[in-house]
C-alpha cells in the first residue's frame, strides 16, 4: 500500500562504502513520529529512520535547512516503511520559533 503524507525530517545521512567486505549504498532518512500512548508509558515524539534509496539521494537534500516539513511517498510493507519519495514542503518550526 502507498501513501503520501506530510512528516517533519529532522536530518538525514549517507552511506556508500564496505563492511566486512559487502557492499552498502543508501540514504536515512531521520522522521519525527509521534509515539504510541496506548500502554500509558511513553509520551511525546521520537525519530525514526527510513530508508530512502541510494547515497545520491542525500545529495539531492543536503543543501535544504533542516529540519525540513516534506511530503513523503511511503510503501507500507511487512517490513515496515520504504520512502519512494520525498519532496521539501517548507522549513520545519523549531521549538523556540513555536
Amino acid at each position: 500500500m502507498q501513501v503520501k503524507s506530510n512528516f517533519q525530517v529532522v536530518g538525514a545521512k549517507a552511506f556508500n562504502g564496505e563492511v566486512e567486505g559487502k557492499r552498502y549504498d543508501s540514504t536515512t532518512l531521520f522522521v519525527l513520529m509521534d509515539v504510541s500512548e496506548r500502554s500509558g508509558t511513553a509520551i511525546g515524539q521520537n525519530v525514526v529512520e527510513m530508508k530512502f534509496g541510494k547515497s545520491d539521494e542525500f545529495d539531492k537534500m543536503k543543501h535544504l535547512p533542516f529540519p525540513v516539513q516534506a511530503e513523503l511517498t511511503l510503501n507500507l510493507t511487512t517490513k515496515g516503511y520504504e520512502v519512494e519519495g520525498f519532496r521539501p514542503v517548507a522549513q520545519a518550526k523549531t521549538p523556540a520559533q513555536v
